[in-house]
C-alpha cells in the first residue's frame, strides 16, 4: 500500500506582475526510492477574475522555486467559488531532493 503524507505550505501566487501570499497543500507520495508530489492551492473566483487570471499561474514556494498551477480553463463568474489550481505531479529521487524543494515536508515525513 502507498503512503501519502498530507503537508500545507505557505508561499506566494504570481499573477501577471502581482505576487498575493498564498496557502497551498502537498501530497507526498513514496515511490520505492522516490517521491511523487501533488501540488495544489484554492483560490477565491472572484479574486482570480479581478486580478486578471486566465487559465495558469506561477506559485512561489518556500524554497523560492516556481511552479506552475493551472485550472482546466479560463476561469469565470460560472465557475464554483472557490478555484482550484493544480500543478503536474513532481518526481523526486530521493529525500533529499524532494526537501530541497519543500523544506516544509520535512516534519510531514515519516
Amino acid at each position: 500500500m502507498t503512503e501519502v503524507q498530507n503537508i500545507d505550505g505557505q508561499g506566494q501566487l504570481l499573477i501577471g506582475e502581482r505576487l498575493s501570499p498564498a496557502s497551498y497543500h502537498l501530497a507526498v507520495e513514496r515511490n520505492g526510492k522516490g517521491y511523487a508530489v501533488t501540488v495544489e492551492m484554492q483560490a477565491p473566483r472572484d479574486w482570480l477574475i479581478r486580478q486578471g487570471f486566465q487559465s495558469r499561474a506561477t506559485l512561489v514556494v518556500q524554497s523560492g522555486d516556481r511552479i506552475e498551477v493551472a485550472h482546466d480553463g479560463p476561469v469565470d463568474v460560472s465557475d464554483n467559488i472557490s478555484v482550484l489550481l493544480q500543478a503536474k505531479t513532481l518526481e523526486f529521487g530521493d529525500r533529499s531532493a524532494l526537501l530541497t524543494a519543500f523544506p516544509e515536508a520535512e516534519s510531514g515525513l515519516n
